[in-house]
């Protein structure tokens, strides 16, 4: 049956219902037109990447608050709905009062945004991502430029994934510094709740003598794919807990590998001296376990570095557990899958046909004392030094980053943040 509305000149509805076979009934009847509201915007869920399985533990009873106020809202919409509030504040348009405490609180840290409401109220600690904890000099000035105008209340961290933290921000200031970050090549999104968090490689990586490896590309790249260009990508935004990714190029381990989620460590293949990555997992530590990362048995090849982290995250996100939040860190999964069949997963979502190297097992003729990163160390370019430098509890200030100035008379504008909360630099 269809049914025709025809408008008379009064505005009013006359509406005709046709039968298209036998004959016509007619059905005379008048309505009068009310304009149509368009319904509201149901804010996008963060069930939107998950598997159906992952979408039912998200959403059970037992599921935990964040992870209900994820279903609720993704924290992705923090990156776009950040520099809008940010906007409203700044022109009188909304009032701090009228925010979503769910925002303030816990989305807000997918962009980047910390809130400390008891100490610190309407001031923001912004979580960078730095990968490799390498820094230019213009971005040391630009971190600089973020914190000044706040006087006291403004200054900085190095973090023990060496990163770096700015604190004091106002919301209103956010917009204007995320797009800062972004045009000098940094980003503030994804550096905090259940996401990755900084990639960490050798803060000495490309200077060493000793490495097997420069960590800077990969982690470059493994960077972008990850978080969108440092916009922020929406596949990896939800995952059940945080997860720590790190590559290590020598026998000193600075990034630590024991203790990320996930590790890789360089060594080359006595058999046939392909160079190769042992993958460790499920190394953290927290207030309920402390754990040292684990062989996982397997082994990849610097073309597999970036498609095994994807596969893995895939699967964590899709498989790992979402009930208490104090169990839901990636070796829990490992553990209620086993390491085999773990293994096989990733290599499964890798795509058809992948296969992994056995792990490596290295011997070393010689004894091996982990370096100091401190002091001046002769680099492997012929006559160039690097300089490693203390900052104690890595708290710095506008002032100290404006030091790099000195990075460019004599340096090659370029430092390092380490995971023990030191800094490095190199000449050129």
């Amino acid at each position: 049956m269809q049914i025709n509305l025809q408008l008379n000149s009064s505005g009013r509805g006359i509406a005709a219902c046709q039968r298209p076979q036998r004959g016509c009934v007619k059905v005379m009847a008048t309505a009068t037109l009310e304009p149509v509201t368009a319904p509201a915007t149901k804010p996008a869920s963060g069930l939107k990447h998950l598997s159906p399985e992952a979408q039912a533990r998200a959403s059970e009873k037992g599921a935990n608050k964040f992870e209900k106020a994820k279903v609720q809202k993704c924290g992705s919409t923090m990156w776009t709905e950040v520099p809008e509030l940010a906007k409203l504040l700044r022109e009188g348009n909304t009032k701090w009062e009228d925010l979503s405490l769910d925002d303030v609180d816990i989305r807000m840290k997918f962009a980047g945004m910390f809130h400390r409401g008891k100490r610190t109220p309407k001031r923001f600690m912004m979580r960078l991502k730095l990968p490799n904890g390498e820094v230019t000099s213009e971005q040391f000035r630009y971190a600089a430029s973020c914190i000044k105008p706040y006087g006291a209340d403004g200054c900085a961290d190095i973090t023990t994934r060496a990163n770096l933290q700015l604190r004091g921000v106002k919301l209103e200031d956010a917009d204007r510094i995320i797009e800062g970050l972004i045009a000098h090549n940094m980003t503030s999104f994804q550096s905090g709740m259940d996401s990755v968090r900084n990639l960490t490689g050798s803060p000495i990586a490309g200077l060493d003598p000793h490495e097997l490896y420069d960590t800077r590309p990969i982690l470059y790249e493994m960077n972008n794919v990850l978080f969108g260009n440092g916009r922020g990508n929406e596949e990896f935004a939800n995952l059940p807990r945080k997860l720590n990714i790190c590559i290590s190029p020598t026998r000193d381990d600075f990034p630590h590998t024991q203790i990320n989620d996930l590790g890789f460590e360089a060594v080359k293949d006595p058999a046939s001296g392909q160079l190769l990555f042992n993958v460790v997992v499920g190394g953290y530590f927290s207030g309920q376990r402390n754990i040292m990362s684990v062989p996982l048995g397997v082994a990849v090849t610097e073309e597999q570095l970036i498609p095994f982290t994807v596969a893995l995250l895939r699967v964590f996100r899709d498989h790992g557990p979402r009930g208490n939040r104090a169990k839901t860190r990636l070796i829990w999964l490992i553990e209620q899958l086993g390491f085999e069949p773990f293994a096989n997963l990733v290599a499964e979502t890798m795509g058809p046909g992948t296969k992994l190297h056995a792990a490596v097992h290295a011997t070393h003729d010689t004894p091996w004392e982990r370096r100091d990163l401190l002091g001046v160390h002769q680099q492997k370019q012929e006559g160039l030094n690097w300089v490693g430098v203390s900052v104690p509890a890595g708290r710095i200030t506008a002032e100290d980053l404006e030091v790099s100035y000195c990075a460019d008379d004599y340096c090659r504008t370029v430092g390092r943040y380490c995971t023990c909360l030191d800094a490095v630099s190199y000449c050129g």
